[in-house]
């Protein structure tokens, strides 16, 4: 693997979330190399295992090509490795590996820590292609003292509620765009409360930063989501260079969104 050229962090950065996912070649016998793979894991610093089940509903099409009535449920089944601190799990189904991770760090690290899954599985699997890279950033921007969160965020996330009077329930943002063979789907939700995960990521027994959970009130969650979609022959120096390519993208959104005066309160 070669080496990534080192960034330097934020000090307290807001980042609650972060997933990194390949999709590769289907594996209809993924069953029959699980304990290669769970051995493989556990020696990499993720013993803890467990299996999830999940009923999905298809709809099958009919003899005339339209779908039928009533739509069949499919159990999927998910195969989870995590650390002993919660903080880092991977998790595999018959089609992707993700890992997820809720004490990031920085970019090079959980890359690497990614890649260390990747290559634990090709090397028992021989996987043949890729046809989806993705990185994803979940952050809870949160006002410090007497803030706003105006403060903290660009006009152009903020919709109405700075020039009206009343309070504020929620507003919401979402921009899709397209840079360098890299799509990017950035949404931003700023509403009163608990800290809230978008409805189709459920961190299975994950522990969240305190820092994070314990806030009630006004905060703004950032939901950077960057993917690369091609098929490509299966080679891990070129998923790692996908990911640079997905990383810098999302950095420059994530440093759009928020103000200068966000940044110096994070690296301080």
């Amino acid at each position: 693997m070669r080496a990534l050229k080192m960034s330097a962090p934020l000090k307290t950065p807001p980042v609650f979330f972060t997933l990194c996912q390949v999709r590769f070649n289907k594996l209809l016998t993924l069953a029959d190399y699980l304990p290669k793979i769970q051995e493989a894991f556990r020696k990499a610093g993720y013993p803890a295992y467990s299996v999830n089940y999940m009923v999905v509903f298809q709809m099958i099409a009919g003899q005339s090509g339209n779908p039928e009535n009533q739509p069949v449920p499919v159990t999927q089944e998910t195969y989870h490795f995590g650390n002993l601190k919660k903080t880092h799990s991977f998790v595999l189904d018959a089609q992707k590996l993700t890992l997820q991770s809720t004490m990031y760090g920085c970019f090079e690290d959980f890359s690497s820590e990614f890649m260390k899954g990747m290559t634990i599985l090709n090397d028992i699997l021989d996987l043949s292609f890729f046809e989806r890279i993705g990185l994803r950033y979940l952050d809870r921007v949160i006002p410090k003292y007497n803030d706003s969160i105006a403060q903290y965020l660009v006009d152009q996330v903020q919709g109405v509620l700075p020039v009206l009077k009343g309070e504020g329930i929620f507003t919401y943002a979402e921009s899709m765009i397209q840079k360098d063979g890299v799509k990017l789907c950035a949404r931003v939700l700023t509403q009163n409360g608990e800290l809230a995960f978008p409805p189709d990521i459920q961190p299975v027994d994950m522990a969240i930063e305190p820092r994070f959970v314990a806030y009630r009130g006004i905060s703004a969650v950032l939901d950077n989501d960057g993917f690369i979609e091609q098929r490509e022959e299966f080679y891990l120096p070129a998923i790692e260079t996908h990911l640079v390519k997905i990383h810098e993208v999302i950095s420059q959104a994530f440093k759009a969104t928020v103000t200068q005066y966000a940044l110096e309160v994070w690296n301080t």
